[in-house]
């Protein structure tokens, strides 16, 4: 077996991607993505939600809860219960997806050892459920505790099973916080929408987080697994979000440039001189795509600017801004190839500093 060298070592620039893509036939996306986002690139897991019902992200996420029942209501996705019917079809193509994905590896010459997967972040998570109350799960301290150990549970085993039946042994997992703000800031909305939820303390958020990462992380000794956060960088009070992840363990982050002021650069900076990776955002898909000095040039211009080298550009991995479920097949093909060619000139950049 290849020698393993986890993701926070390696030092050369790569392009990745979102993980969710449009159609409903995952066999013609792992074909684009094995296609444009081969080695030295991160390929990433599919996620098709025009599938319906279990594979949008919710229930694709909530799939992962390990001995936790869940179901679909009028209302959302509820908990605290058997499974339901659009559970067992949610867990199933999770499954199907997993073993698809193998099928893939083990037809390729050279197996794959990287992978990237897309899941909500567990407080996101969290306040996307339910509880059989119709009380959003939130809301209630022991019920949040539960899905979140739950969650991260189970997402350790799919990671397990996924190094058990293929041949990545690294994974780097985003996490996907949309709603991290709101439950910070109480702003969430009850069920019957007439209140908001208090919000939680952050000392429990850092907590649930810090929990949440020692378990995923104990692959052993045959896998290694990288969090990714994905938090807005137009929040206002994103740099203190940003820091309070970074003490409970997280190591890399998505960043949106379109998203950053002058201060907010500087906590980048700050976080990179500090062993941290982030994840660029640079192409939105559709998009008329610069030539290749003119986009370097505008990746290097604040990169420089800000006092870090270009020997140091191997912390940075390139994704397009925004993922492909509006995209074309084509669209999405013209964006990572883009974004590979980027990723290899900035790499060459790279090596001859």
């Amino acid at each position: 077996m290849p020698e393993l060298v986890p993701e926070a070592q390696r030092s050369d620039v790569y392009a990745t991607a979102f993980c969710q893509f449009p159609g409903t036939d995952p066999l013609q996306i792992h074909e684009i993505i094995r296609g444009e986002l081969g080695e030295p690139n991160l390929a990433v897991f599919p996620q098709l939600a025009d599938r319906g019902v279990g594979a949008d992200q919710v229930g694709r996420s909530a799939s992962l809860l390990a001995e936790l029942g869940f179901d679909l209501q009028p209302h959302g996705w509820r908990v605290g219960v058997n499974d339901g019917v659009d559970a067992r079809r949610a867990r199933s193509l999770l499954r199907s997806d997993e073993n698809l994905l193998a099928d893939v590896l083990g037809a390729e010459r050279k197996p794959a050892q990287r992978l990237k997967l897309t899941v909500l972040g567990p407080w996101s998570l969290a306040a996307k459920l339910y509880l059989s109350s119709s009380e959003r799960a939130i809301s209630d301290h022991g019920a949040r505790r539960d899905i979140i150990a739950a969650y991260a549970h189970g997402l350790k085993e799919h990671l397990d099973r996924l190094a058990r039946i293929t041949s990545v042994r690294s994974f780097t997992v985003q996490l996907d916080e949309p709603l991290l703000a709101d439950v910070l800031d109480g702003t969430i909305k009850t069920s019957s929408g007439y209140r908001t939820l208090r919000s939680i303390p952050r000392s429990e958020v850092r907590g649930g987080y810090e929990e949440f990462f020692k378990v995923i992380q104990a692959g052993g000794q045959h896998w290694n697994v990288r969090p990714l956060l994905n938090l807005s960088t137009g929040d206002e009070r994103w740099i203190e979000r940003m820091d309070m992840l970074t003490q409970a363990g997280a190591g890399a982050v998505v960043l949106d440039p379109q998203g950053l002021d002058h201060r907010k650069w500087e906590r980048v900076a700050g976080f990179v001189e500090g062993g941290g990776h982030i994840f660029l955002q640079v192409l939105a898909p559709g998009d008329r795509a610069p030539g290749v000095v003119d986009a370097v040039n505008s990746i290097l211009r604040p990169w420089r600017q800000l006092g870090l080298s270009d020997g140091q550009l191997g912390s940075m991995t390139l994704m397009p801004r925004g993922d492909f479920t509006r995209s074309t097949s084509a669209e999405a093909v013209v964006t990572l190839q883009r974004l590979s060619t980027y990723a290899q000139a900035l790499e060459q950049t790279r090596v001859d500093a």
